[in-house]
């Protein structure tokens, strides 16, 4: 992997040959030149354009393949525009629209793919360390096949290593090298205790909040994490910004049960399969999201504001209920469905709903009752899937209240974070609900492996025509119960 100003060079230097190239045939094609001499000359107004728009993007950070996606289009965008506009004004050498259009088209495919050939690696290179428990974090170090950059974790001390063994186990005391260059400066001197800048010799670069900026600026490609506890907050926020910012991560085994795992390194690392699937199959499903979620939203308009004025007119309260969810790797995000309990639902604390297992939720309302059974409640969360927080089919996101309850029972709940959450998957078709955890993940894994445009096509076709039978029945049931009471009358 180039860095620093050799990725810089490589980049700039690939994006003018290329929009040079480009612009060179693109001329040809479109017929617009008459002669070779001019058909270079728009070619090199073409390069200069298109070199000068892409200039944020020959910084050497690393970046999800997403970003350089969105980013690479949008700088050409704008050069695009640029050249429209000077050929618009008649400027000499302006290539012609049809020019512009198919250089940019060109270039929207060619040039991510040369950033990431700049940054491609086989193996770690520039590794960084992230943890919280000393032990671990030596063991990490050990375990790479080369020599990593440093490590960020909280003040970590002798007594760190004590209080990780309360059985009394502590393994002997760490080597000189091992231990701290300086000690707490506010205590007396018989209880100083030594803070750990060095372990197994591994220079601590600083404390967790200094991630993001430790990986820019050294060019990092890989993160190690080495916690205690493979919690939400510090654990997965690392493994966030690790996808955020497209760089690998690698976890000590000692967590592999709480992460999708892809290969092991070393003794003790396992890598982590932050991406499950492929760039060219999330860019489909993201083309399948909007397509579902514009398309539905405006078929049930009319059914939208049919449900609102029912839910008014049948209990006090809002049209709509907001909960916190679980999002991608443990982050969380704001679901909203129309109100089908009282307003005080919940006062008590978060728990699941009796009608899950079968039973009667005296908390639903009469009209809730109703969009439970035809799924319409759902209905709003087409906005969430519009604006990228789920996917029409992904595991059903949950409430960090639950979450920790089911891990709490030593489920690998965790497993089902590494992709986005959805309305609809094979466990939802399956009638497999939170009250069944173990099975519920089981079938969330299985979509994790076998996930496909197609899997994703053929899961919706049959929820759809899963709520269209339940609304049949529940029309035939209303019906039928109808015609009871009035013979009973008659």
């Amino acid at each position: 992997m180039l860095l620093r100003w050799g990725y810089r060079g490589a980049a700039a230097t690939g994006t003018l040959l290329l929009a040079l190239a480009t612009g060179f045939v693109a001329s040809i094609l479109t017929g617009a030149p008459t002669t070779l001499g001019e058909s270079l000359l728009v070619a090199a107004l073409v390069s200069g354009v298109v070199s000068i728009a892409l200039t944020p993007l020959y910084v050497s950070r690393p970046r999800s393949v997403a970003t350089v996606l969105s980013e690479t289009w949008r700088q050409i965008g704008i050069a695009c525009l640029v050249l429209i506009a000077l050929a618009v004004a008649s400027v000499p050498t302006a290539p012609a629209v049809s020019t512009a259009l198919v250089s940019g088209t060109v270039l929207a495919l060619t040039l991510p793919a040369w950033y990431g050939l700049c940054r491609r690696r086989d193996r770690p290179e520039r590794v960084l360390i992230v943890g919280d428990e000393p032990t671990l974090i030596k063991s990490s170090i050990l375990s790479l096949p080369v020599s990593p950059l440093g490590f960020l974790s909280p003040v970590l001390t002798e007594r760190s290593i004590e209080m990780s063994y309360p059985d009394d186990s502590a393994p002997d005391r760490l080597p000189d090298d091992e231990q701290t260059l300086r000690t707490d400066g506010g205590l007396p001197a018989n209880e100083r205790i030594n803070r750990l800048e060095l372990i197994a010799g591994t220079e601590r670069l600083g404390g967790l909040s200094r991630l993001e900026r430790a990986v820019r600026e050294r060019d990092v490609d890989t993160v190690v994490l080495a916690f205690a506890h493979g919690d939400r907050e510090e654990c997965f926020g690392v493994l966030r910004t690790c996808r955020e910012q497209g760089v690998d991560a690698l976890v000590h085994d000692s967590l592999d049960d709480r992460v999708l795992e892809n290969e092991r390194v070393g003794d003790a690392l396992v890598r982590v399969d932050l991406q499950p699937w492929p760039w060219y199959g999330r860019l489909a499903k993201r083309g399948f999201d909007l397509t579902f979620a514009t398309v539905g939203l405006l078929v049930l308009a009319p059914l939208i504001l049919l449900v609102a004025a029912a839910i008014k007119l049948d209990s006090s309260g809002p049209v709509l209920y907001n909960q916190t969810r679980t999002s991608t790797l443990g982050g969380t995000f704001t679901l909203s469905k129309f109100r089908s309990m009282v307003t005080d639902a919940e006062s008590d604390g978060a728990r699941l709903s009796e009608e899950d297992a079968g039973g009667v939720d005296p908390r639903v309302t009469g009209v809730g009752r109703v969009l439970r059974k035809t799924h319409i409640d759902e209905i709003p969360q087409l906005f969430s899937i519009l604006s990228g927080e789920m996917s029409v089919v992904g595991p059903r996101p949950e409430r960090p209240e639950i979450d920790r309850e089911i891990e709490a029972d030593g489920i690998d709940w965790s497993k089902r974070w590494f992709v986005k959450p959805g309305l609809t998957g094979i466990a939802q078709i399956n009638d497999v609900t939170g009250f069944e955890p173990a099975k519920k993940l089981e079938y969330d894994l299985e979509y994790v492996r076998r996930q496909s445009l197609r899997l994703d096509v053929t899961l919706v076709a049959y929820q759809i025509w899963s709520v269209t039978v339940d609304v049949v029945d529940l029309l035939s049931e209303r019906l039928t119960k109808g015609g009871d009471e009035d013979s009973s009358s008659s």
